[in-house]
């Protein structure tokens, strides 16, 4: 199956047919003006990043626009995701990296003519900068300047205008860092793409039964979580005191340490120490009650404390600075959104969990709220990592209704905690309003930015050993906010849903 779309005929459409035909060149229309360049510039700064770690920091300076050598702007990219990475310079790691776009011989070639980085690097840098901006310069204000120049009919204040704006780019010289090409958007996104062809299109959660569809289901085996934890994507955790999320979130953390990658956890709720013991014991499957009553032995214990310690080998810890130090007048949010970006910065992880992420903020109205969470989401794309966001529900509002699992609307907090996230899961125990026994949790998928939803999904749930196994997808009719908007969405979403058995 291909994604090409074919035409009545069964035959794949021609490019005249999909894009037309470009416009004809306007007659008397002038060839624009070409500036060289020194490309001797990219050379030196190449070579001085793989050959000196201070050169480093000009990964972050510029981007890979201000490249005009052949292959060079795929060497940066390359080079700029290694360092996001923290991968070490290797030929076959940049080849890798860049999907092969890169021409790794031709960098490993530099660095041989330049083995050490020159003193004078910062003058390559500027002079690199000052290209880039001569030839933008030339692409735009300069080419419309004269365009409008030729042109006997041109109004003379727009031409004056033009004239102005010369002058200008040339003093702000790399100053436009944030100004995207598409061809540097392209040369970015190809990795991703090239990264979903080897098969990292979705990026499972750690729950089986809540990634994938049931296996003897209508969609045995089919990704229910699109496209999961990825990076530079953000989800929110909600669910009410007891009702297994942070159980959940810890199946979720054990799952990307069985795979090695690392994690930052930022356990304001539960504290640290009670956290990766709950991750230890959820690994070993052990009884929370016998812990928590001391009911173990000194052997036991040990063997405890050498499962966290495996664990600690992937999960870092770190406590947000709560309070006032005593000059301080007030703590705003983005002083302690400073802090959670430089942790994040730092370890790189392929996770960040904040549990709970109100912890983090002073200040709570709801356009706070607002701009603290598209920080957050910032973060997780500016890092390439995955932001997990815990969050409370409101109870009031779940007592009040017949249907007592988790809604949109009862997440506590301002419409942002919806709108903002890429994914929202909210967790949910029928034992906690129901007498019934306690020995299923329902997932409420609230929203998934590129996948079906709403959907719910039960799980086999034992509350002593924090085990969640088996899924079974079931109804879910939105308690309490159907609206207009919502009935064209789920119309829009409505599909065939595999409800097996419990594999």
């Amino acid at each position: 199956m291909g994604l090409r779309r074919r035409s009545e005929a069964g035959k794949p459409l021609e490019k005249t047919e999909r894009r037309g035909n470009p416009p004809a060149l306007r007659s008397g229309a002038q060839s624009p003006l070409r500036i060289p360049h020194d490309t001797i510039n990219e050379v030196v700064v190449l070579a001085a990043i793989v050959t000196d770690p201070r050169a480093a920091k000009y990964l972050d300076s510029i981007s890979a626009d201000h490249f005009f050598g052949q292959g060079h702007a795929e060497l940066w990219t390359a080079l700029q995701e290694m360092r996001r990475r923290k991968l070490e310079y290797d030929s076959a790691t940049v080849q890798q990296v860049s999907g092969g776009r890169a021409n790794a011989e031709q960098l490993a070639d530099y660095v041989r003519q330049r083995p050490q980085a020159p003193p004078n690097l910062r003058h390559h840098f500027e002079m690199l900068l000052w290209d880039a901006t001569r030839i933008a310069a030339v692409k735009g204000p300069v080419a419309q300047f004269l365009e409008a120049l030729r042109d006997p009919t041109a109004d003379s204040d727009r031409v004056r205008s033009l004239a102005e704006k010369i002058p200008e780019v040339l003093k702000g010289h790399g100053m436009s860092r944030y100004l995207r090409t598409s061809a540097n958007v392209v040369r970015e996104q190809g990795v991703e793409l090239a990264e979903r062809r080897a098969g990292r299109a979705v990026y499972p959660y750690g729950i089986p039964g809540l990634d994938c569809y049931e296996v003897d289901g209508e969609r045995a085996g089919a990704a229910r979580m699109i496209p999961g934890a990825a990076p530079s994507k953000m989800t929110v955790v909600t669910g009410l005191s007891g009702s297994g999320k942070t159980t959940a979130t810890a199946a979720m953390v054990l799952d990307h340490v069985n795979r090695q990658c690392p994690v930052l956890y930022g356990a304001w709720e539960q504290g640290a120490g009670n956290t990766l013991e709950l991750l230890a014991a959820r690994s070993l499957e052990w009884s929370r009650t016998d812990l928590m009553t001391g009911a173990f032995s000194a052997e036991e214990q040990r063997e405890l404390e050498q499962e966290m310690e495996r664990i600690g080998q992937y999960v870092h810890f770190f406590e947000l600075p709560f309070g006032r130090a005593l000059d301080e007048k007030r703590v705003y949010n983005e002083r302690n959104l400073d802090f959670i970006h430089r942790h994040i910065a730092e370890v790189c992880p392929a996770l960040f969990v904040a549990d709970l992420f109100k912890y983090a903020l002073t200040q709570t109205d709801p356009d706070d709220e607002e701009q603290a969470l598209k920080r957050m989401l910032g973060m997780a794309q500016q890092e390439k990592c995955h932001v997990m966001l815990v969050q409370q529900l409101r109870l009031k509002d779940l007592e009040t209704r017949t249907d007592n699992r988790p809604t949109r609307e009862s997440v506590k907090g301002s419409g942002a905690w919806i709108e903002v996230p890429d994914t929202v899961i909210g967790w949910h125990r029928p034992a906690l309003f129901k007498k019934i026994a306690d020995d299923k949790i329902q997932c409420i998928v609230l929203k998934q930015r590129y996948g079906l939803w709403p959907i719910a999904v039960e799980l086999d749930w034992d509350a002593e050993y924090g085990t969640i196994t088996g899924g079974e997808s079931i109804e879910y009719d939105r308690p309490g906010e159907v609206n207009e908007v919502d009935t064209v969405l789920q119309e829009s979403f409505t599909g065939r849903r595999g409800r097996g058995r419990k594999p």
